[in-house]
Order: structure tokens, then C-alpha cells, then sequence
């Protein structure tokens, strides 16, 4: 079993994956700090963080990540990949990245980036962060059951 890596995907159902829904699904992912490093037509790939950002930083956002989707036929799939070698990662900074790929696949479908959910999500991580940070670790790791029904659905 391979604990150095943390995967999360989808795949979606769309009618195409014509120039502007490729726009809106670079935006979304632009606007949560990836930057693109290969587009085309059926293949991106874009990475956000640094292995060395998190040693000094506790938002998973600085966590090294990488970001790929595929178009086949009427499927576009997505898995963001985040290295946990060396990090220091709680079930929070995790449901983090759940909840980005949660949110992407609302947006797609939707145009519904679920803000207030992540302004509680940022709040509730805050505090978590806090508790980790202040306990030396022992407070703060694991994420309640109902944090988890309200944010990720189940």
C-alpha cells in the first residue's frame, strides 16, 4: 500500500469538451491556484505547491499536486494527485481536496462553486489547524462524522 500519494477523482458526464467548457474547467482550477503546464484538445495537466511548502505552511493548498484530465467520448476524467511524502496531512487537509473535486463537479454541471459551504469548510479547517498546531498534533487530526455528512456527503 502506497502512502505517499493521495488520490482523488471524477469522472463526468458532459455533452462536449469544446473550447468553452475547456475554459471553464481551466478557470475553476486556475481560480484554486493550479497552474497548467500542457492543454490540448483531450489531455491538461497542471500542478500546484511545492514538497518544501508545507514543512512551514499547514494549508494543503502548498502541498505539491498534480492535476490531470482526460476527454474521451463523452467523459471527462479528472484525479488531482497529492504527494504526502514527508507531509504533515490530517483527514481535514484531505476532505480539502475532496471537496474541491466535490465542488468542480458542481461547477461543471452547475456553475455553483458551493461558496458558503467553503466558508464554513475554511473556518471549521482553521480551527482543526489550530488545535493540531497548538496540541503538537494530538488534537485536530480527525474529522468529526457530522463534519464529514455536511461537507463531503457522507
Amino acid at each position: 500500500m502506497n502512502n505517499t500519494k493521495f488520490l482523488v477523482g471524477t469522472n463526468l458526464n458532459l455533452p462536449s469538451f469544446d473550447e468553452a467548457r475547456r475554459q471553464q474547467y481551466k478557470r475553476y482550477w486556475q481560480e484554486r491556484g493550479f497552474n497548467f503546464i500542457l492543454t490540448d484538445e483531450k489531455m491538461h495537466l497542471a500542478r500546484r505547491g511545492a514538497f518544501f511548502n508545507t514543512f512551514f505552511s499547514m494549508n494543503p493548498k502548498h502541498l505539491e499536486t498534480k492535476l490531470t484530465a482526460a476527454w474521451t467520448s463523452k467523459e471527462l476524467e479528472v484525479v488531482m494527485e497529492v504527494n504526502l511524502y514527508l507531509q504533515q496531512v490530517t483527514e481535514w487537509h484531505k476532505a480539502y481536496f475532496e471537496l474541491e473535486m466535490i465542488t468542480f463537479e458542481s461547477y461543471m454541471q452547475y456553475e455553483d462553486r458551493k461558496a458558503s459551504l467553503w466558508r464554513e469548510f475554511e473556518e471549521d479547517l482553521k480551527d482543526a489547524d489550530a488545535k493540531y498546531t497548538y496540541s503538537c498534533g494530538i488534537f485536530g487530526k480527525k474529522m468529526p462524522a457530522d463534519k464529514k455528512r455536511k461537507y463531503l456527503g457522507r
